[in-house]
C-alpha cells in the first residue's frame, strides 16, 4: 500500500491546485489495492484492473500523473510473471481510452497529448522488459554460481575421498609389513625360547626395529594431514635396502637388481614403487615358505617396470586370480598412476608379479 500513499500525496498536491475531486482519492487507493490482492495469484488480471482504474481516474481528473506509480508496478509485475499480453493490451487500451476521452471532451484530437501518451506507454513497456531481462540474467547467474559451487563441493569431496583412500592404503602397507615382520619374529622367539635364547634375543631386537620403523612411517603418513612437515621424508626406491634389511630379520633373503636409465623419478611413482615392493615382500613373508625373493627394477624412461618373484612353495593354495587384499591394494595403487599389474603363480613354482608404472622425471 506504499504506492497508494504515494499516489494520494501526489493527488493531494494536484488537489491543492483545484484539479482533482474527492473521487480521485478513492481511485488512487483502489488501483494499489487491486495490485496488492492479485500481484502474485492473478498478475494478468491485476494489471488489467489497475489500468482500468487509472482510465477511470483520467476520466475523473483529466490527468494520469498521480496514477502512474501503480501502472508502472502492475505492468512490471505482469511482465515478470509472463503475462505480457495482459500488460500490453491493457496498457494500449489505457492509451486509447485517454485519446477517446480527450476527443469526447474537446471534439478534436490533440497530437501533442496523443504523442506524449504513446511515448510514455512505450517507455513503460521498455522499462518492464529491462527489469525482466535483468531478472532473467540474475537467475542465470545465480544458477551458474550454484552449479559452480556444487561442482567445487563435489570436487572437494572427491579429493577428500581420494586422500582418505590414499592414507588408508599407506597405513595398510606400512602396518601389514611391520606387523608381518613382528609376527614372524615373535613366532621364532616362541619356538626357540628354551633351546636357543640367543636367537630369541635377535628376534626381539628385530621386533623392536620393525616396530620403530613402522611407527616412524605411520607418523609420516599422519603428519601429511597437518600443515607441519613430516618428520621423515616419504620413502622411495632409494630406500629399498631398508626393505631388504627388514625382510632379512624375518628370515627372507631379498636380492635387488636395477637396470635402465637410473635417473630421478617423480616422487609419486617412487613412492608407489616402494610401497608395491613392500607389500609384495610382505605377501612372500606371510603366504610363502620361500626363504629367498628376487626384486628387479628397470627404469625404461617412459615407465618403471618392477618384477618380484619367489620360488615358493606357498603356505596355502595360491590365489589364481590375484584377488587377495594385498594384491587389491597393489593394483589400486598402480591404477592410480595409470599403471598395470600382473600377478599369479610362476610356471616353475612359487609366485611372481610384474608391475608397470608410467613415470615422469623430476625437473633438474
Amino acid at each position: 500500500m506504499v504506492i497508494g500513499f504515494v499516489q494520494v500525496i501526489i493527488g493531494a498536491f494536484t488537489l491543492s491546485q483545484g484539479r482533482m475531486p474527492p473521487l480521485g482519492f478513492v481511485q488512487l487507493l483502489v488501483g494499489p489495492a487491486i495490485l496488492l490482492m492479485g500481484y502474485r495469484r492473478w498478475p494478468g488480471w491485476a494489471v488489467v484492473g489497475v489500468n482500468a482504474v487509472a482510465l477511470g481516474f483520467f476520466a475523473t481528473t483529466d490527468t494520469i500523473g498521480p496514477a502512474i506509480p501503480s501502472i508502472v508496478a502492475a505492468v512490471i509485475n505482469a511482465v515478470v510473471h509472463g503475462k505480457r499480453i495482459h500488460a500490453w493490451a491493457s496498457l494500449g487500451a489505457l492509451w486509447a481510452g485517454t485519446v477517446m476521452f480527450d476527443y469526447w471532451q474537446s471534439r478534436t484530437f490533440e497530437p501533442g497529448r496523443i504523442a506524449s501518451g504513446l511515448v510514455l506507454a512505450m517507455l513503460l513497456a521498455g522499462l518492464a522488459e529491462l527489469v525482466e531481462n535483468r531478472r532473467q540474467r540474475a537467475i542465470v547467474y545465480r544458477k551458474l554460481w550454484d552449479e559452480e559451487r556444487r561442482r567445487r563441493e563435489e570436487q572437494r569431496e572427491r579429493q577428500a575421498g581420494e586422500e582418505r583412500l590414499r592414507i588408508a592404503r599407506e597405513l595398510h602397507d606400512v602396518l601389514a609389513h611391520s606387523l608381518s615382520l613382528i609376527t614372524v619374529r615373535a613366532s621364532v622367539a616362541l619356538e626357540l625360547m628354551d633351546s636357543n635364547p640367543q636367537e630369541v634375543r635377535q628376534a626381539l631386537l628385530a621386533i623392536k626395529q620393525a616396530s620403530k620403523s613402522g611407527l616412524d612411517e605411520v607418523r609420516t603418513v599422519l603428519y601429511g594431514l597437518r600443515q607441519d612437515a613430516p618428520r621423515t621424508p616419504a620413502p622411495d626406491l632409494t630406500r629399498l635396502e631398508d626393505l631388504v634389511a627388514q625382510a632379512k630379520t624375518a628370515g627372507l633373503t631379498v636380492t635387488v637388481t636395477h637396470t635402465g636409465k637410473q635417473s630421478d623419478i617423480q616422487a609419486a611413482a617412487g613412492l608407489a614403487g616402494y610401497r608395491i615392493i613392500q607389500e609384495a615382500l610382505t605377501n612372500v613373508i606371510r603366504h610363502s615358505l620361500a626363504r629367498t625373493a628376487l626384486v628387479h627394477v628397470h627404469d625404461a624412461g617412459w615407465a618403471l617396470l618392477i618384477g618380484i618373484s619367489d620360488p615358493g612353495p606357498a603356505r596355502t593354495k595360491p590365489n589364481e586370480d590375484g584377488t587377495g587384499s594385498g594384491l587389491v591394494g597393489i593394483k589400486e595403487r598402480a591404477a592410480s598412476l595409470g599403471g598395470t599389474v600382473e600377478a599369479g603363480p610362476a610356471p616353475g613354482g612359487g609366485f611372481q608379479m610384474f608391475v608397470a608404472l608410467p613415470i615422469a622425471k623430476e625437473p633438474k
